[in-house]
Parts: structure tokens; C-alpha cells; sequence
């Protein structure tokens, strides 16, 4: 009887270690799934996907035109504004012309795939200048004449992030953006989508060397020929004292513009039609 008890011990001891060895090698297995197969997250977009749709938000259209007002104090902390037309053909040239100050009244800035010139009102040749040369306060030529990021930079999405935009909270994909076109503004930008609706909130710029530039603020949005659109920009100057300027567009009207808007050997004969 002894024996008997003794051999269904070992039975049992036996078939527990198995089933402890069977279960062990299950959970090793399992363990060496990663996660990412697991359970894929399908919902979430690729950079350049989110990058495309932040882009509707600042060129809805292909074609139109508008007025863009820049706001900021100069170096004796006197309020300036400078008022310009804008006139955008197939999303990649643009065209703005000087209305205000008067001093610089029907000067304007043209910019077609990637050459940009600058115009000095009344004389014969413009002349050709780069995107990230400064406008005024703390706006660059860039920031006016190119209104998609899409073109000139490759996206890498780098995570999630909440950001603060005027008191206000903000999930957004951080998006790093590095210049693949020769006109490009800037060299790198870390760029804040918002996850929610796809609105540009927030972007940061380099320079070459790496050296932070200025933050802008993507603050204002309204419907403009039924479609949603930033209407402000808000930029800190991080090379001039952190100083602030305002880009603010309005009276936005959905149409084509002549195609001698958008040739550089047109810019002295088009005066009368493109400031008033």
C-alpha cells in the first residue's frame, strides 16, 4: 500500500511539472509579442497626413486673395502697422503688395515655386531675396508668402503633447519638421497639431546652427466662403528680446487671379491693379 502511495506521488509530482513547464513556456512566448502587434492603433494618422490637413487650415484654396495686416512695436516701442494684399494661384505662387505704410506703397514681393523677388515700386528689375529675411517686427517674407508646410518640409511625428495657447490647454501630435525644398523658411520647426480638430496651435523655428528663432501661436481661426481658416498668427522674437508681432488676414474673397500677377517681368505694369 506504501508503494502504491508513493508511485501516485510521483505521478502527480510529474504532471504538475509539466503543466508548470507547459505554462511557462506559454507566458515566454506570449511576452515575446510586442505590444505594438498586439494591439495596433489603426486611428492614428501618419505625419504627413496630419501635416496636409493642418496645411487646408492656413491655404483652403487654391486660388484667392486677401488683406494681411502686420502689427508690432519698433525699437522705440511706438505701435506700427504695415498693410499688405495678397494674392495666392495654385497654392504654391503668391503675390503681395505693399498698401501701407506709404513709403512702401506698391512695392511687392512675388514668390513662384521657389524663387522669390522683391519689388521696389517704380523701378525696372526686382530683386531676388530669400523667405527667412525679415519683413517686419518679427515676421519673415516667408510667413506671408508661403502658407503650406507640406512642399518645402518632411514630417516625423514625435509623439503627443499638451500645449498652453493663451490660457488654453491643447492635445496636440508634435510634428518635426525638417526643409527639404531650397526655399524653405526655416530649417527645422517643431510643429503642434492639434489632435482634436487638426489646427495648427503653436510652432517653434531653428535656424541652421540649431539656434531657436521664434515661437509663433496659430491664434485665431474663422469661416471664411464655408471653410475654416487661421486668421492670426501671433510670433515671439526669441533674437529680438522675445518682442511680439501680429499677422492678422481678412477680407478673404475665393477667386482667380490674371496669370501676369505671378510673372516678375509684369511686377512694374501692375500697380494700379493690385494696390487700392
Amino acid at each position: 500500500m506504501f508503494k502504491h502511495h508513493t508511485r501516485i506521488k510521483r505521478i502527480y509530482l510529474v504532471l504538475s511539472l509539466c503543466i508548470i513547464g507547459l505554462v511557462f513556456c506559454f507566458c515566454n512566448s506570449f511576452a515575446a509579442v510586442p505590444a505594438t502587434n498586439l494591439q495596433p492603433d489603426l486611428d492614428i494618422p501618419s505625419a504627413s497626413e496630419i501635416l496636409k490637413r493642418a496645411d487646408e487650415f492656413r491655404s483652403p484654396w487654391p486660388d484667392f486673395t486677401m488683406q494681411a495686416t502686420l502689427t508690432f512695436k519698433n525699437r522705440n516701442f511706438e505701435e506700427e502697422k504695415d498693410l499688405f494684399r495678397v494674392f495666392v494661384k495654385n497654392h504654391v505662387k503668391s503675390l503681395v503688395a505693399y498698401v501701407e505704410p506709404q513709403k512702401q506703397r506698391g512695392n511687392m514681393l512675388l514668390m513662384v515655386d521657389d524663387n522669390l523677388w522683391y519689388y521696389v515700386n517704380k523701378t525696372q528689375r526686382p530683386m531676388r531675396i530669400t523667405p527667412i529675411q525679415r519683413l517686419s517686427g518679427g515676421a519673415s517674407y516667408g510667413d506671408i508668402t508661403k502658407l503650406d508646410w507640406s512642399r518645402d518640409y518632411a514630417a516625423v511625428l514625435d509623439g503627443t503633447i499638451t500645449v498652453e495657447v493663451k490660457e488654453r490647454s491643447f492635445e496636440t501630435w508634435l510634428l518635426k519638421l525638417t526643409a527639404k525644398s531650397k526655399s524653405a523658411t526655416y530649417h527645422n520647426v517643431d510643429l503642434y497639431i492639434e489632435k482634436e480638430t487638426g489646427y495648427p496651435r503653436k510652432a517653434v523655428v531653428y535656424l541652421q546652427s540649431g539656434k531657436k528663432m521664434k515661437t509663433m501661436y496659430f491664434t485665431g481661426y474663422a469661416v471664411n466662403a464655408g471653410k475654416m481658416m487661421n486668421t492670426r498668427i501671433d510670433f515671439i522674437d526669441h533674437l529680438e528680446r522675445d518682442k511680439e508681432t501680429a499677422l492678422i488676414f481678412s477680407k478673404v474673397s475665393v477667386k482667380k487671379s490674371p496669370d501676369s500677377y505671378f510673372l516678375n517681368t509684369s511686377l512694374p505694369t501692375i500697380y494700379s491693379e493690385v494696390v487700392f
